[in-house]
């Protein structure tokens, strides 16, 4: 059996329960299992860098994956990024201009950025996700590296609006969908496997040495990825049918549970 040396989880759905948190007490006693093993923890999650991080102020040696695998940090240290040419840019920005569902938030390496036209209470709203967001007057005027573009509309017409992006981004960007009325819109070939795919090669880690977490869409690549992909009992069907394993739900500690047993074996 291959020796696991990483763990790469998503966050919400998969490792942060309904409330958004996690059972803290029971993962220091994993993430210390975890040391004594020499297995790496990374977090791999559509969000911001600077959300995630505040999870696991205790835990520096956490790595992070973020904004679907277009940004690798490690001690605020950049390993590596890939973002949006100003031609793409424009070209998502157009589009997503004449779809009135469509709620955009343009995630840049600095900062998040949000149209002045939306209310306060979706302001704070997407603060929730985004810890350093800024109001602008047009999207045009953003100055940063755009990294992804996050969006929200009514739950009903997300499938609709994933195969009308899908459709006219051809090439340029393509859109995933976690449900739950959300669609990011991510560089062609830039996902979470890709992030773990340039781990690999900075940490001498091979997938195979490798397990993953995750409950939607955008998981699914990084399941198929790494050698042990492992779905929550709560996963949509498509990410059940490519994992090897199905394990809890979010509720019930799934990801904990599970590398404690994995490594209370290889022990």
């Amino acid at each position: 059996m291959t020796k696991l040396k990483l763990v790469a989880t998503d966050m919400d759905g998969t490792f942060l329960n309904s409330q958004s948190n996690y059972g803290a007490e029971s993962f220091a006693k994993v993430h210390q299992l975890m040391d004594q093993n020499d297995v790496r923890f990374v977090v791999a999650s559509g969000n911001q860098y600077y959300q995630l991080r505040s999870f696991f102020e205790e835990y520096p040696e956490t790595i992070y994956v973020s904004e679907n695998g277009a940004l690798i940090t490690y001690q605020d240290e950049e390993y590596w990024s890939s973002s949006f040419d100003e031609d793409s840019y424009l070209k998502v920005i157009d589009l997503a201009e004449q779809i009135p569902d469509l709620e955009l938030v343009v995630c840049g390496k600095n900062s998040a950025y949000v149209l002045k036209s939306i209310s306060d209470e979706l302001f704070e709203d997407i603060n929730h996700y985004y810890f350093k967001l800024k109001r602008v007057s047009d999207f045009r005027e953003v100055d940063d590296e755009v990294l992804k573009f996050a969006s929200n509309c009514p739950d009903d017409v997300t499938e609709k609006l994933v195969d009308e992006l899908t459709v006219g981004l051809s090439g340029v960007a393509t859109p995933v969908s976690s449900g739950h009325g959300s669609i990011d819109i991510i560089k062609p070939g830039v996902n979470k496997a890709t992030g773990l795919n340039k781990l690999s090669d900075i940490l001498h880690i091979k997938p195979e040495e490798m397990c993953a977490f995750g409950d939607g869409g955008n998981d699914i690549e990084m399941l198929d990825y790494v050698g042990d992909g492992v779905a929550m009992n709560n996963a949509t069907d498509d990410v059940k049918e490519i994992a090897d394993h199905v394990t809890k739900s979010n509720d019930n500690n799934g990801v904990i549970n599970y590398v404690q047993r994995l490594l209370n074996k290889e022990g």
